[in-house]
């Protein structure tokens, strides 16, 4: 169906296109022999567009408007037969006028003028029929709000057509002989109503949405939509967690395993909600200067606990940085759980600083776990995206660290290395000393 409609289309454009082509002498003076006749080229070129579109446009338009209306599949003999059958007028009109005759059709030969377009007001009859009869019998259906928009985009400008130019040609109303071309702002107004509906209802599948975008920096930030599940989740927690509470109270025994499940569940959905909001919100950084030492120190000292070696090192020239103390923090103890979460109860974690004559502070910070797979480093600050299958990782926590690093004006580096004989994995924060 997209097929014949875009083809009946560019078949229904030859009207603007044989006018544009004819009045601006693009041909004008060009002469071209055909079977011993000769012909002016733009007269010739004029009369062979007139007659693919009064001859052709129509018959594509049916075949477009029997398959919108299901017809190769409920009745696919009939379809077939239709199919060859709407082509034979224009056979014959053709064999009768020739193509090369038919620019000025309705002046030299009137007649003929006027079975072509009883052809093409009956064809185009025939063609809303087809879809108003397809519309009626799905009115109750899913699909019928969307193609009930065939009737004003497809059959509005087709009628408009078929009426200004036969009925007035037929009548010799002169005065109205160019009110066909009014149907550029029709077009033009469909055009806006199709916008429109793109951006608010949806039409045929397609809906368009706006998000704003901040051009001077790169933020993470969730869309619209996504926002509204997460309030919509946080809302809905509370009321579970009030019910899994009344029933404890209750103390009916046989339902605590039950009870456990529920709460861990909520639990996690509450874990997912915070996360979410703390990490893909507008994120306020408030600066001061701040010891690098002592910000790794403390970032170390929250996994005290953990059996293998934390190393910190300082270069001797870098002693403070100017950042957010409790983002930064924040984006250290993200790396750091993740670099103990790859290496397991034993391995090595490492900070160090270096500054570059630039006034650029290096901040790396690596592992001797297993390390990241090639093709899954290019995705690991996506939102959402995680490679643990447990319900402990959200995928939001290298994806909120970019977004403060960049908001610091500094960037992320990472490398990998998953050989055996050389694995782990590198994060870089490369931050100005003062941004």
């Amino acid at each position: 169906m997209n097929q014949w409609c875009c083809i009946t289309d560019l078949l229904m454009s030859l009207g603007v296109g044989k006018e544009y082509i004819y009045y601006s002498g693009f041909f004008s003076g060009f002469q071209i022999h055909l079977m011993g006749v000769t012909y002016q080229m733009d007269e010739l070129v004029n009369s062979v567009l007139t007659a693919a579109l009064y001859y052709m446009a129509m018959p594509c338009a049916i075949i477009c408007s029997l398959y919108f209306s299901g017809m190769d599949k409920r009745r696919p003999g009939v379809f077939r037969f239709l199919r060859g059958a709407v082509f034979l007028p224009a056979l014959i009109f053709t064999v009768i006028y020739p193509w090369s005759q038919t620019r000025n059709l309705a002046d030299t030969h009137p007649e003929a003028f006027h079975v072509v377009a009883i052809y093409n007001l009956t064809y185009g009859v025939f063609m809303t029929v087809l879809i108003v009869r397809a519309l009626v019998r799905e009115r109750k259906s899913n699909q019928f709000y969307q193609r009930r928009f065939i009737l004003v985009f497809v059959l509005l400008p087709l009628w408009y057509w078929l009426i200004t130019i036969f009925p007035v040609h037929m009548l010799h109303w002169e005065k109205l002989y160019k009110l066909w071309q009014g149907n550029v702002l029709i077009i033009l107004g469909l055009l806006v109503y199709y916008m429109y509906l793109l951006f608010h209802k949806g039409i045929w599948g397609l809906r368009l949405t706006r998000q704003h975008f901040d051009w001077a920096e790169d933020r993470v930030r969730l869309p619209d939509d996504i926002r509204y599940i997460v309030h919509m989740l946080k809302n809905e927690t509370a009321k579970l967690r009030l019910g899994t509470q009344f029933i404890r109270e209750l103390g009916i025994e046989e339902a605590k395993d039950e009870l456990d499940l529920l709460d861990r569940s909520i639990t996690h959905i509450e874990e997912f909600v915070r996360r979410s909001s703390q990490f893909s919100g507008d994120l306020q950084m408030k600066p001061e200067y701040v010891d690098i030492r002592t910000l790794l120190e403390e970032t170390a000292a929250d996994f005290a606990e953990w059996k293998g070696t934390i190393k910190i090192e300082v270069e001797s020239n870098v002693s403070v940085l100017y950042c957010d103390p409790y983002h930064m923090k924040e984006v250290l103890c993200n790396l750091a759980a993740n670099a103990i979460d790859s290496m397991g109860e034993d391995g090595t974690l490492s900070f160090s600083v270096q500054m570059t004559k630039k006034d650029i502070i290096l901040i790396h910070i690596s592992d001797t776990g297993h390390g990241i797979p090639e093709k899954d480093l290019e995705r690991i600050f996506d939102f959402y995206y995680t490679s643990h299958p447990d319900y402990s990782h959200f995928g939001l926590g290298l994806a909120y660290c970019r977004d403060v690093v960049r908001r610091h004006r500094g960037c992320m580096k990472v490398k990998s290395f998953t050989e055996t004989d050389r694995h782990g994995t590198e994060f870089t924060l490369c931050l100005p000393w003062r941004f």
